[in-house]
This record gives structure tokens, sequence and C-alpha cells, in this order.
């Protein structure tokens, strides 16, 4: 043998040795876990997300892990990373812990060699609102109803923000504010946490509002109205849906439907995010969009609104109006989207107005805006529970002196934001310097606060 030879079998054992050593430390150290959230202060629509170093026997992983308090849930997998989305949102206050029992093993066969554990805090809801009402410009606040003190101011336009939405896992806020270089409208995101604001859709020669998050929180729908400022002897369009996808950047956006002859405005999303609708002028009625399906429902409808979209994306109430003597009055229609059939809810019978409605979480009530015409009058809408199966109404949140409006559940539906109006005083005479009010309900406690005055719009952040 010669020297070079001992040198290739020295190196050789050496490189062996080596290749042992690391062999037998990565098996005593096992499988890690790279990230793991939420910790600490949690928000209730927050998915559970763990990362692995290696990727995952993901059978053994899932049968391994639980949460407590247990909550239904699926998982998906994306690479290393395991998320967990539970079925019904957390609830606010309660502490969870996330348990994965040691022996979940990689593909190649590495265990996780000890049990991991980790907790949170689900926080209590916020409310955010526009502010002032009486004066410009407006900027979103934003407040905890259990600190009155807490108001503060979220954004800082110059100009003013027209309308808002916050997203699903409620750390960020898409609004539509007006440029101050040309009249157009364009809609911006919020980074709630850290306040800095970046551009969400741009839109140069239009007017961008009315957003509306997916419930992924990775696409947003909204209304655009184009100016066509650069072609002669063009108007400006009627509204159309738009989509713009935030899982690029900058957002990639498109027409909802390829048909620019398919107009619409007040889009809303099914609870799964495969059905989308929409109200369309030319029609006139509400339109219903399956993306699984590629297919589109029309339902005749003349009031022009979209309506409340169920959770399952296959009911749909809306608002329709009814000669009563001379004078028109609503009452709410319950349609089926894959039959077309129709329900009324309201009482053909009785002398009511009922305008608007509001699907609770749960899929089987609504809060809806009711008004009398007998004894029970009131000047403006009173919020009651109905009975999506029966029609059947209870009074929730009444107060002749007030009228109700943009109302909205926590994703656990134990509590309402509203907007109220003080149409009249505590005499019972007309309030001429009334000015809305922000207030929220717990159907738990039976209690109202109040949240702002002088502020409108409101909506939970979750």
């Amino acid at each position: 043998m010669t020297r070079f030879d001992r040198v290739i079998v020295v190196a050789s054992a050496g490189l062996l040795a080596a290749i042992t050593l690391t062999i037998l430390i990565g098996d005593r150290v096992g499988v890690r876990l790279e990230q793991v959230s939420p910790l600490g202060e949690a928000h209730s629509t927050d998915v559970i997300l763990i990362r692995f170093s290696d990727e995952m026997d993901r059978e053994r992983v899932t049968s391994r892990l639980r949460l407590e308090p247990d909550v239904p849930g699926a998982f998906s997998w994306s690479g290393r990373s395991l998320f967990f989305r539970p079925d019904v949102p957390l609830k606010p206050g309660e502490v969870y812990t996330v348990l994965l029992e040691a022996g979940a093993s990689s593909s190649g066969g590495r265990e996780l060699l000890d049990t991991y554990a980790f907790s949170f805090n689900v926080r209590q809801p916020l409310v955010a609102y526009l502010a002032p009402a009486d004066s410009t410009p407006q900027n979103i606040w934003m407040a905890d109803p259990a600190d009155l003190g807490s108001a503060r101011q979220i954004t800082d336009s110059v100009v003013g923000i027209f309308d808002f939405a916050v997203s699903p896992d409620g750390r960020t806020i898409a609004f539509s504010e007006r440029r101050t270089d040309r009249p157009a409208t364009d809609i911006k995101l919020l980074d709630i946490e850290t306040g800095s604001v970046t551009m969400g859709v741009q839109c140069d020669d239009s007017d961008c509002n009315s957003p509306v998050w997916r419930p992924d929180g990775n696409m947003l729908a909204y209304t655009r109205v184009d100016f066509n400022a650069a072609l002669a002897n063009v108007g400006v369009s009627p509204p159309r849906v738009w989509l713009a996808d935030l899982s690029t950047s900058p957002a990639a956006t498109q027409p909802l439907f390829e048909d620019n002859q398919i107009l619409g405005y007040g889009p809303q999303w099914s609870r799964d995010g495969q059905t989308i609708s929409l109200f369309n002028n030319s029609l006139p009625g509400i339109m219903v969009y399956d993306f699984v399906r590629d297919e589109v429902e029309a339902i005749p409808s003349e009031h022009g609104t979209s309506g409340a979209l169920g959770p399952d994306g296959n009911r749909i109430v809306f608002p329709e109006l009814v000669l009563d003597g001379d004078r028109a009055r609503s009452r709410l229609v319950l349609a089926e989207v894959d039959t077309l059939q129709l329900a009324s809810l309201s009482s053909r019978d009785e002398p009511l107005d009922d305008d608007v409605a509001v699907w609770h979480p749960d899929g089987d009530t609504l809060a809806i805006g009711r008004r009398y015409w007998d004894e029970r009058y009131t000047r403006g809408l009173q919020i009651y529970l109905m009975d999506a199966a029966t029609g059947n109404a209870e009074p929730l949140v009444t107060d002749e002196r007030y009228a109700h409006g943009f109302f909205e559940w926590t994703p656990n539906g134990t509590q309402l934001v509203m907007q109220r109006f003080p149409q009249l005083t505590e005499t019972g005479e007309v309030n001429t310097g009334g000015r809305p009010e922000v207030w929220t309900y717990n159907l738990e406690t039976d209690t109202l606060t109040q949240v702002a005055d002088n502020g409108f719009f409101p909506r939970w952040v979750p």
C-alpha cells in the first residue's frame, strides 16, 4: 500500500466516523420544532401553526396532536408546516394549550423525542369605526369595549377614509382612500400591530372601494368604477366587482367575470370562500357565483341590495318592497340558491318593515332591523333575533329613541356591534343635534355598552 493509499484509507475512515457520529447525534436530538404560533395573546380566528425541521410522517403527527380544551378542526400541510384550523372560533378569555406527544416522526424515521406543549390566551375582540361623524377628514379609530378610555386613532388620512374591512385574522384592515393627486380611490392595507400602511390596490383612473375579505385572508373582492379619462367620448363605467389576490406582490387584480357586461356591487363571501354574491342593477337582481362549479344563479330583486349570503353559500336573505295601500314597506325573503325557491320570512299580516338582515355564525338565526307601523311604531329600525327556519322574531336591542344599523356579530356569535343614532331626546322630542354612536351588545350578559360618541360604521377586530 502506497503512502497515498494510506491517506485515502484514513480519510475514508474519518469520514465514515463523522457520518456515524452525525447520525447518532441526529437520532439523539430528534426532530425539532422550528416555529409555533400563536404564542402569548391570540385572536379568536387564529390558525395554529407548527413548522418542523424535517419532512414529517403526517399521520403520525396529526394522531399525536391535540388542543386543550378540545376544539374540532381540520389539518392541512404546506411542506414542513402543519396548520390546524378550528371549525369554530376560539373563545375569548380562554387559555388553550397545544400538545404534541413524543413519537411523531419524520419521513426518514427521526422522532420527536419529548412531548412538546405551548399555550396562548385568546384576547377579547376590539371595535374599529370611522370618526368623527360630523366633520372631515374621517379616520379609523379602534377601542376596547371593556376600556372606554382606550379609543385611539389608527389611520392618519388627510382626505379621509371612505370605508374599510377587517381581515378575518384581525391583524390587517383594508380601507379605501381618495387620492390627493387625482380623482381616484385606492385600497390600502393597514398592519394594525405596527401601524404601517401599504398599497393594496392602486386605482389610477378608478374608484375602488367597499373591500371584502375572502375568509382565508388571501383575497379581496371590491367594487370598481372606471372613469375612462383616456378614452374619448366614453363616460364613467357602471360598477363592477373585481378581485385582488393578496398572495402576490403587488396584488394581482382582475374582474370577477370575464364578460364586462356583467355589472354589480356589494360583494359577499360564503364561509368557505367558494361562493360570492353581488347585486346587479341590469337584471335587476342578486347574482350568486360558485367558483367550484363555475356557475351563476340569478335571484330577481328590485331592492338594490345584495342581501345577506348565508355561511353555507346556498341561502341568501334579502329585503323586497311590497305595497301596503299607499305605503311601500319591506319584507325579508329567504332564497335557496340551488333551487331558486323563495320563502317569505316576514309576516305578511303584520304592519312592519324588515329592512336588513345579518346571519348569526351558527347559520340558523339572523339579526334583523325591524320597525312596526301600529302602536309599536318607532322612528328607526330596532334589532330583532329571527329564526331562519320559521321567521319567528324576538326583540333583541330596542329603544324607541334610537335607530339601529350597521350591526355585525363577533365570530363566535356572543356579541353584536352596532351603529345607533339618537333620533329622539330623552323627553321624546326630535333630536336635532344627534350624532351617530357605536355600541356593543353582549347576548350572554344582556349588556349594552357605548363604545364611541360621534362615530359610525363599526366593525369587529377579532
